[in-house]
This record gives structure tokens, sequence and C-alpha cells, in this order.
């Protein structure tokens, strides 16, 4: 539901308000957009998000109760 749902229109709205915050307009027409500053916000958005999966997700490993079934 979050990622699929919920997440997807968050995330939807949020790169639309970066694209739109890097485009340039002249006269009401779009002369432009500054990508590589709008690529460089996602990867920075992704690299946080991986960093705060690796600090949050704990893989608990526990061969004994494979062994069992």
């Amino acid at each position: 539901m979050m990622t699929n749902g919920l997440g997807a229109i968050i995330g939807g709205y949020a790169s639309g308000a970066v694209v739109d915050a890097f485009s340039v307009y002249a006269d009401g027409m779009l002369v432009s957009r500054e990508w590589p500053d709008i690529w460089f916000i996602f990867a920075g958005y992704a690299l946080v998000i991986g960093i705060l999966f690796a600090l949050v997700f704990k893989y608990k490993h526990q061969p004994e109760e494979l062994s069992k079934k």
C-alpha cells in the first residue's frame, strides 16, 4: 500500500516539485531545465535512503531454525 499507493503519490508530487524548482520559464513558457541539478538531488535522496537502510535493517541469521525443518 505504501510503496504503490500513498508512497507513489507523495513521490510523484515531490519529484514534480523538484523538477519545477529547477525549470526556467520566460513569458510563461518553459525555456530549459537544469537536468544535472535535478539528477544530483535525486541521487542524493537515493544515497540517504541507502544509508538509512544499511543502518536500520537488521538481518537475524539463525541457521539452527533452518536445520530443524
